[in-house]
Order: structure tokens, then sequence, then C-alpha cells
């Protein structure tokens, strides 16, 4: 279950083969509630991930634990969900732990902090000498809080072009484009004194939105043919599509 706002502190922890890398920082953080990432309930991990669940329901019941099963080495269903739980807990504090679980969540984690707000972490450990235990306990150090630098994320207007070329099989005239984007009254009149806005003015806010599109973010392409001008989306639009699609529905 998503959603809980009452300004708590709210850890986001992808489980790996390491028990207290994931406990300790929710205890020395004082942590109100965490998502615990895996695989699935019983994949290679399970040992470690029921070994967590079991040391915070005996001895930190406060600790609220959500259980989240989602491929951890598919990078974008990694920040998908990560922006689901960060944007489902608006209003509360929000860290993730970037020293536990795959190298994938871990990109996924600092991307996500990144662009929706969050204190990613990493909890530095040492290992026993010992080889012949079961689980290894390993030792873990203070958490070390990670910088972070902000990404700017399309906005809006950029988003609802892609995915109206997304739509589309991936290309559309301008001219549609423009026919779209006035239903959703994105290309409207600004001016009380114009009564109906000329061709060359739509187009004129179209290409304030398709100009950093084509030229700064490399979304989209646009070929023109005597009066007639097309706009496709590129690779790079369809991965801003799987990354940032949901934000252009809030």
């Amino acid at each position: 279950m998503l959603g809980m706002s009452a300004n708590l502190r709210v850890h986001i922890a992808p489980v790996g083969y390491e028990i207290f890398r994931v406990t300790e920082p929710l205890i020395r953080m004082q942590a109100d509630k965490v998502y615990l990432i895996t695989y699935e309930r019983d994949d290679n991990a399970s040992t470690y991930y029921s070994r967590i669940k079991k040391e915070l329901s005996q001895k930190y019941k406060h600790i609220k634990v959500e259980e989240v099963f989602i491929d951890i080495w598919d990078l974008y269903d990694c920040i998908k969900k990560f922006r689901e739980i960060i944007l489902s807990e608006k209003g509360n504090h929000m860290y993730v732990n970037v020293s536990t679980g795959t190298k994938i969540t871990a990109i996924a984690g600092m991307l996500s902090s990144m662009l929706w707000n969050a204190t990613p972490y990493y909890a530095p450990v040492r290992y026993p000498e010992t080889k012949h235990m079961e689980l290894p306990t390993e030792q873990v150090l203070d958490s070390e809080i990670l910088p972070t630098y902000g990404i700017r994320k399309p906005n809006k207007e950029e988003m609802l072009v892609l995915s109206l070329l997304d739509e589309a099989g991936g290309k559309m005239r301008k001219s549609h484009i423009i026919e779209k984007l006035e239903d959703g009254e994105i290309i409207k009149i600004k001016d009380e004194s114009v009564t109906r806005l000329t061709d060359a003015a739509k187009h004129s806010q179209l290409r304030a939105i398709l100009d950093p599109m084509e030229k700064i973010w490399n979304f989209v392409t646009i070929e023109s043919s005597g009066r007639r001008s097309e706009v496709s989306i590129t690779e790079k639009g369809q991965t801003a599509l799987k990354i940032f699609g949901i934000d252009n529905k809030k």
C-alpha cells in the first residue's frame, strides 16, 4: 500500500546478500517506514530478505515494512517503481540505500534521488574474517549521505508531445500535433486583443516547444519537405517516456 503523508522518515532499501547493511541504517537514522525491494519472494536472496523482515518485526516493530517485488536488473523498471514510491510519499523525508541490492538498483536510486528529491546514502561495511558462517554478519559503519545534483526534467508540454508521437506510432505531421495541442489548450490565444490565432502563430508556439526537444534533448527529429513537416520520436525520446511518462499525468 503506497502513500501515508505525515512528515515521516521513509527509506527505500533494495535487498541483496546482506542483512545489517539494510537494517542498521534504518535503526540509526530512526526510520518510520521502509520499502524493501527484491526480485521475488523465493529468489536467491530470500534467506536474507526473511532475516531482514524478522529482525525488524521482532526488535523494531515501529518501522512499518512495505514489500516491493520488481525486476532489480531492469533500470527502467527500478526507476519507475522508485519514482512511484517517492511521489506517493510526498511530504515525508525520503531516503534511498544505494549500497545494497544490485548495481542497477544503486544507479536507479541515485537517479531517482536527483530527479525526485530523495536523499541517497551509502553504508560502508567490514566483514568478519571467518568464512564458515551460514549468513555473513557484516559490521556496518555510519552511513554516508551522498551529494546530489538537480536534473532538469522535461516539462509537461514536452512530455505531451512525446506521448502523442508514441501513440501515433512514432511520427506525426506538425499540423496534426498542433490540432492535438489546441484540443489540450497548450497552443492557445495569449493576447486578449486577438480573436483567432493565425497558422503562423500556431507554428510559432509549437516551435517554442519543439526547439529544445530537438536541439537540447535530442528527443525528436524534424524533417521538412515543401510545406509538409514531420516530427519523429528518437530513442532518447522513448527513454524519456519510460522514465518520466507517469509524471505527465500528475
